[in-house]
């Protein structure tokens, strides 16, 4: 196994790690069979191949927010409340890597979710049962999202892998 495979399995391994981190994964992933595609003069990799990866990518990143959306909307948090707990999940992740750069993300990230929608839904004047109601429907909504993304991301790895080295 030469340096490009060592850096290329260690960046699929790392893709896997990031989606609890809140960084996108699946596109990089995809960014990362590029750029050994680059370095490898694309031997075994065609332009179909690339674009099958991409489109699961879009796709599995989408599907993480539109299943979060669900879960706040079906459990009564207004649009705003949904783009709180969107916000709010990233901007937790992002601020919870600082205290501890894995564990402090994920804890993080399903803070920023609950307390971005618990605030625009009392700021919107909805009682505080409703709000904890449409908080727990986010919350629900962030871990399917999670789930989600995390199968998604652990097969685009494995087709990846499958491709390249078998």
């Amino acid at each position: 196994m030469d340096l490009i495979q060592i850096v290329f399995v260690a960046m699929l391994l790392f893709s896997i790690v990031s989606i609890f981190l809140s960084i996108p994964g699946n596109f990089i992933v995809f960014l990362n069979t590029l750029f050994y595609g680059i370095a490898t003069d694309f031997y075994n990799l065609s332009f179909s191949f690339f674009l099958i990866v991409f489109i699961v990518a879009v796709s599995v990143e989408f599907l993480e927010y539109l299943i979060i959306a669900f879960g706040a909307r079906k459990y009564g948090a207004s649009k705003l409340g949904v783009v709180a707990a969107i916000a709010g999940g990233i901007g937790g992740s992002i601020s919870g890597f600082f205290f501890s750069p894995v564990l402090g993300a994920i804890i993080g990230g399903f803070a920023g979710v609950m307390v971005g929608t618990m605030a625009i839904e009392l700021i919107r004047g909805k009682a505080v049962k409703e709000a904890m109601y449409a908080t727990y429907g986010a919350l629900l909504g962030r871990v399917g999202g999670l789930s989600i993304k995390a199968i998604g991301t652990v097969t685009l790895v494995v087709i990846v892998a499958n491709k390249i080295f078998f």
